[in-house]
């Protein structure tokens, strides 16, 4: 395991060696360069931006603008369902679109005391958009995977719970990532989904 994780951090590290340069060795050019490519790693800076807003005023069917897309979500007691989240893969526009929605109606977290943060919420957005990318196809829950409810009884919870409590059945996402990392390899494309997945 220690050897496993030892090979992984190598590789993010080599992957932003290899994209970035070392560090201290940007020319200006290369700072202008890479600070115009930062600022489009994301769509949003502010909750306004996402033009969140109640369709029919009745508090419960809303829908936001995220880059040309309009989606559907839906506020239920306690609960906020987005419709095709997996399309939405930014984790920072995904912690400012939890934030506006927590803004319009707060959801608790697991204790039902406490209340959720835009980063929890963002974190099990995460978790049902790696099961929406690696269960195949045909796994019945993949296609509930593409929509997220952001409620109290997921919060901090893994992918593998998360399946686990719905289906009764293990999860394993190894070989599929394996299989994915593999192809990126062969096509050339990992350090650049690596730079994606850190930094993005």
């Amino acid at each position: 395991m220690k050897k496993l994780l030892f090979f992984i951090i190598l590789v993010i590290i080599g992957g932003y060696l290899f994209l970035h340069g070392c560090p201290g060795s940007d020319t200006s050019a290369d700072k202008d360069d890479s600070e115009k490519k930062a600022s489009h790693r994301w769509l949003l800076s502010s909750t306004s931006d996402i033009n969140l807003h109640d369709v029919d005023g009745g508090g419960w069917n809303y829908a936001f603008t995220y880059g040309d897309e309009d989606f559907q979500t839906i506020y239920g007691y306690d609960c906020w369902t987005i419709y095709d989240s997996y399309k939405i893969t930014n984790k920072h526009d995904q912690k400012i679109i939890c934030q506006a929605l927590i803004d319009v109606h707060p959801v608790h977290g697991s204790d039902l005391e406490s209340y959720r943060t835009a980063d929890d919420m963002a974190y099990e957005w995460r978790q049902h958009n790696i099961a929406y990318k690696y269960l195949p196809e045909d796994n019945a829950w993949r296609s509930h995977a593409a929509n997220v409810d952001l409620d109290p009884q997921d919060q901090g919870r893994t992918i593998e719970e998360i399946y686990e409590d719905r289906t009764g059945q293990e999860i394993n996402l190894t070989e599929k990532v394996k299989e994915k990392v593999e192809e990126s390899i062969e096509d050339g494309t990992l350090f650049q989904k690596i730079k994606h997945y850190v930094f993005d």
